[in-house]
């Protein structure tokens, strides 16, 4: 039985079939640019300096606070830099610059072992100490997500791997080419929060992938998979949470609150990976594709450069007009290809000059498209008459830090208002308010 969640649209477009077939691919470059600031919470502290000589897998930045993760070196060679670069916002971030010398010369490991038999009360601490975090584009600390309050008690572990963005095929080769990884991780999970149920939810346009982990769940135990509709955003926590338990987050709320956790597939294999290997997160798979001669599906090591993989590709097959960090509904352009990828970097689109162009927005004509479409069952068009008076207040009180910036508002809207950009905006400005005020948004 197909599952979904109320509202959502379904997308008129994926931009799925240029990378979907595509087997990934190894790209390792000269040079990696590993930000500080990848998780959510504090940034991580470097512990190396220029001229250090660093092995694949060692800590080059140690963990700050309740959220903190360690860094790793996602290869070995010298440390040329450690500085600021520009980002993705509006302050600089630190980065640690290592020149790859290409003998990849690991750092030592401490494998735990087989994910059925291993201590559980080493799995939390492992996955801590391995630096994984969220890899759907959250990247929330996994470890706290597995750290649950006493009186918070887990029933369901939900693996995503609905990959309902646009462009992004990832997820899909992954679950295609290292399913088994992701099963390991998910019963990892599962025995560090003493669960018995455990589901991949996979959408319906991927029956390849879902043949393949049904395949894989079937010798495992308290393992499943959950078809899902096609709809978008299908991969949110909330919605996949509601299609597959019929719960709602109460706003406010955390999944586990209602009995649930929920973690990527891409989280799931690294969890396996720092069980069964002790290795860090140094690698992920990301999806480049779009305005380039050869789309691909190219696992890379974390701080790789945009420019690296997109002449990994074969470069530009048009003239570029922007190039994003994600897929079309939630992706962020960056300011220059020289921006490394993170943990969560999960797609590289290019798009030409006519796909990049801005619509001017027209006015509201009062349709109610944006209220019908928004899955967390907001009012877009409140929130936006707010945003544009700058009225905060006025915008907190419509609960437009609920939003999930999706864009399913803006992508039903007429009149191609500029609702989540707005709304973004917003919700920055409130937290910086909050922020002065020594409080939370």
């Amino acid at each position: 039985m197909k599952v979904t969640f109320k509202r959502g649209v379904h997308l008129s477009y994926a931009n799925k079939n240029a990378t979907k077939s595509l087997p990934v691919r190894d790209f390792v470059s000269d040079e990696v640019r590993i930000i500080m600031n990848m998780h959510i919470g504090a940034p991580s502290v470097p512990c190396v300096k220029k001229g250090d000589h660093v092995l694949l897998g060692q800590v080059i930045a140690e963990p700050v606070g309740f959220l903190g993760i360690p860094v790793h070196a996602s290869v070995s060679g010298e440390v040329t830099d450690v500085g600021t670069i520009p980002y993705l916002g509006e302050t600089p971030v630190q980065c640690v610059t290592i020149k790859n010398d290409f003998k990849d010369e690991w750092a030592p490991l401490t494998p735990l072992g087989d994910v059925e038999t291993v201590d559980p009360a080493l799995i939390v601490p492992a996955i801590k100490n391995a630096g994984i975090c969220g890899m759907g584009g959250a990247s929330f600390p996994t470890h706290v997500k597995l750290s649950p309050k006493p009186e918070q008690k887990c029933e369901l572990v939900i693996v995503n791997g609905a990959e309902c963005e646009t462009h992004l095929t990832c997820d899909h080769r992954l679950m295609l080419e290292e399913g088994e990884r992701i099963v390991d991780g998910l019963r990892a999970v599962m025995r560090a929060l003493s669960v018995e149920r455990g589901v991949i939810c996979i959408e319906d346009n991927k029956p390849d992938a879902i043949e393949n982990m049904r395949r894989l769940c079937a010798t495992r135990s308290g393992v499943s998979v959950q078809v899902l509709k096609t709809k978008y955003p299908q991969g949110g926590e909330k919605q996949l949470i509601e299609a597959v338990t019929g719960r709602q987050v109460p706003v406010g709320k955390l999944p586990i609150d209602v009995g649930a956790v929920v973690c990527n597939v891409g989280t799931c294999a690294a969890i396996s990976d720092a069980i069964r290997l002790g290795r860090p997160l140094i690698s992920r798979i990301t999806t480049v594709t779009g305005c380039v001669k050869e789309p691909a599906n190219l696992r890379v090591r974390i701080g790789t450069v945009a420019e690296d993989m997109i002449g990994a590709c074969g470069g530009f097959s048009e003239e570029a007009g922007k190039v994003a960090f994600g897929g079309g509904m939630t992706g962020l352009c960056i300011p220059n290809t020289d921006i490394p990828t993170a943990k969560s970097t999960n797609g590289i689109v290019v798009y030409n000059e006519k796909d990049a162009k801005s619509i001017d927005e027209g006015p509201c004509i009062r349709c109610g498209k944006c209220v019908a479409a928004c899955p967390i069952g907001l009012n877009p068009y409140l929130i936006k008459r707010a945003a544009d008076a700058d009225r905060l207040d006025e915008a907190a009180r419509l609960s437009v830090n609920d939003c999930i910036l999706c864009g399913c508002c803006s992508y039903e809207c007429p009149s191609r208002r500029w609702l989540t950009a707005s709304f973004k905006i917003v919700k920055q400005k409130l937290a910086a308010q909050a922020k002065a005020k020594g409080g939370k948004a």
